[in-house]
């Protein structure tokens, strides 16, 4: 079986989906670096999530543009669907918020400003999206948010996570009525059960820009129920109010942008994105790309430094042996165990919503010392065999001995490198159970 993908590290996990940093394998030495999608396997017999995990890569398979992240593949394996997608190396948007207010700084009025305006851009070219025949899919994204914007370390702005878009002739009658999004960055036409279209976006766009220039969310209550009502009423500060030297005409173009009643608010992306331009020119406010990449790369390192000061805790060892058990990851299927399923590759991985047993992950024949064979008695030397192939024996299917006869020797796995030092006496039971002192 070729290996088309490898697991690298996880980059992102939530409640329905992770994301893996990963290095695609081809010919003659070609890698190139990406990023997968997978599904969680709890939600893998979800019929309808799947369909719309699914939904999402069709409809970004129509979308080629350097504002919007590209989609690669998609494929199953291991019980669990994937997308293979643009690997995005910077920060989101949430990211470099939490890097400003952490330093007690707020973003600056041009920065914001050519954010937005690449989130516009974005915006733009997906409300004009066509299929491959020309007609429109009057896409609508429905989900722009902080971590749904992706920058990166040379000032590129891009969206990402088209998973709650629709594409007008995927629409059934009674999605109309569903609220999806997160709740802060709702339009409030949403929240009033009444029709929505592209103005949803250019409202959440208004948000965030808002937020770039206060360094404070909008729309927060409480609970979900509360924000849900602040979007409602759509009661917002003015922001030359909370910082004073953000001209008034950045002020205007705000209201406009957040204007409760959608038939107040722009129109198209490309005239919100023209209404920025103007305020940067009128303002005498230059600014690039190298400005925000700047930023980015500044966000990004502190954020490196804290991983790697943090370094590698419970959860982090063990996540290190399941990465090097998914080091086969690959779009086909992978052979499994019988009477169990597998994910992500892991051959002998039980599946179901309840408790995984990390006995069945095979990974103890890799973290446990073998016991000391009795010498065996010398013996005469014999010819030395013609050289062969060195053949390293599966994952689930190795013990130490073999990989210690293994020719070169593999590099240390995470298994070795987070062992710790032997204790004084050896307790019985599977090495997850030792580890955490069950």
């Amino acid at each position: 079986m070729s290996e088309r993908y490898q697991v690298v590290e996880r980059i992102a996990a939530g409640g329905m989906a992770e994301v893996f940093r990963g290095e695609s394998a081809g010919v003659e030495g070609f890698r190139k670096r990406v990023a997968i999608k997978r599904v969680l396997p709890q939600l893998s017999a979800n019929s309808d999530f799947i369909n719309m995990f699914l939904d999402e890569a069709r409809l970004c398979a129509y979308l080629s543009h350097s504002r919007c992240v590209q989609v690669f593949d998609i494929g199953h394996a291991g019980g669990a669907h994937f997308i293979v997608m643009e690997y995005v190396d910077g920060a989101d948007l949430q990211g470099v918020q939490e890097f400003l207010a952490a330093r007690g700084r707020v973003m600056s009025v041009e920065v914001a400003c050519v954010i937005a305006l690449g989130v516009c851009e974005g915006l733009s070219y997906a409300h004009q999206a066509s299929d491959h025949q020309g007609n429109p899919l009057n896409i609508v994204h429905r989900d722009i948010s902080p971590h749904n914007v992706l920058l990166t370390k040379f000032g590129e702005v891009k969206l990402v996570d088209f998973g709650l878009a629709k594409a007008s002739s995927h629409l059934v009658e009674e999605d109309q009525d569903i609220v999806k999004g997160k709740f802060g960055y709702l339009a409030p036409e949403v929240t009033l059960g009444q029709a929505s279209d592209h103005r949803v976006d250019i409202f959440a766009t208004g948000i965030l820009l808002w937020e770039m220039l206060s360094g404070r969310r909008l729309f927060r209550g409480e609970s979900d129920v509360e924000t849900f009502h602040l979007v409602r009423a759509t009661n917002v500060p003015d922001i030359r109010e909370l910082r004073p030297e953000v001209p008034e005409m950045l002020g205007q173009v705000l209201t406009r942008a957040l204007a409760r009643d959608p038939n107040q608010r722009y129109r198209a992306a490309d005239d919100f994105a023209k209404d920025l331009s103007l305020v940067l020119m009128q303002a005498d406010l230059p600014v690039t790309y190298i400005d925000l990449g700047k930023l980015v790369r500044e966000a990004a390192a502190t954020r490196a430094k804290k991983k790697s000061a943090a370094g590698h805790d419970t959860r982090g060892v063990v996540g290190d042996l399941i990465l090097d058990a998914l080091h086969g990851f690959s779009a086909e299927p992978p052979p499994v165990a019988e009477g169990k399923s597998a994910r992500l590759g892991t051959q002998g991985v039980s599946g179901g919503d309840g408790f995984v047993d990390p006995a069945a992950w095979g990974l103890d024949a890799l973290f446990d010392e073998p016991a000391p064979k009795p010498a065996a008695p010398s013996r005469p030397r014999a010819p030395a065999p013609p050289p062969a192939a060195a053949v390293v024996p599966h994952l689930e299917e190795a013990s130490l001995d073999d990989l210690a006869a293994s020719e070169p020797a593999p590099a240390r796995s995470a298994a070795e490198r987070a062992r710790p030092p032997a204790p004084p006496e050896k307790k019985d039971g599977p090495f997850w159970r030792r580890w955490f002192g069950g």
